[in-house]
């Protein structure tokens, strides 16, 4: 079953990488203001939303009719998947904000701009790596992504609460603020769910 269980990793890297292409389209929607993008991050996270339940079914089979030795593998496969369920709809979720920040216009201040362009790029890079994961089952990668994936947690949480102070400090424009706070809290919470990945894999 271990073999099988590696083999089911690779057939997810597909869906790892529409992850990564809505992060892309995530980031040319808040950079650029483009509804064509934001309609790409909807129609992936529809694609990844479809795709993603043959897997689930296949896993409740497993667990239903397999052998008792074999349900450890289809547990830690379960979660994994939910692990990329929630990570699908916490990006998909930004598309609110960038909609909102397109419409009326909202301008974030240069070091935020590329606080938020770090954690796409970031947060891209590591779906990369998840995928080389899934095909080679490299320890020293999943530790590299257990650990960096922390990082950005940390940092995402750092510079909220640095916000949060500097909002109540000075006046500003409360409408950037709100949509700068969303996507660190939405980074925060896919790198959370990277490192719960790996994590699951052992």
């Amino acid at each position: 079953m271990e073999q099988t269980f590696r083999d089911h990793l690779k057939t997810l890297c597909p869906l790892v990488d529409n992850l990564r292409l809505m992060i892309g389209a995530a980031r040319h929607a808040f950079n650029r203001h483009s509804p064509v993008q934001l309609e790409n991050l909807a129609r992936l996270h529809k694609t990844i939303t479809l795709e993603i339940d043959p897997f689930f079914e296949r896993v409740e089979a497993g667990l239903k009719k397999g052998a008792a030795t074999d349900e450890p593998y289809w547990l830690k496969l379960k979660e994994i998947l939910t692990h990329l369920e929630m990570m699908t709809d916490r990006i998909a979720s930004l598309g609110d904000h960038l909609r909102y920040k397109a419409n009326h216009g909202i301008i974030l201040s240069e070091q935020n701009f590329i606080v938020v362009n770090n954690l796409f790029s970031n947060l891209a890079g590591l779906l990369r790596a998840l995928v080389d994961i899934f095909e080679l089952n490299d320890s020293s990668l999943k530790r590299y992504v257990v650990q960096e994936s922390q990082k950005l947690t940390d940092t995402c949480f750092r510079e909220q609460v640095t916000h949060e102070t500097r909002m109540m400090d000075s006046p500003g424009q409360p409408d950037a603020w709100s949509v700068y706070l969303a996507i660190l809290e939405r980074g925060r919470e896919i790198a959370a769910h990277l490192a719960d990945i790996i994590k699951a894999l052992d």
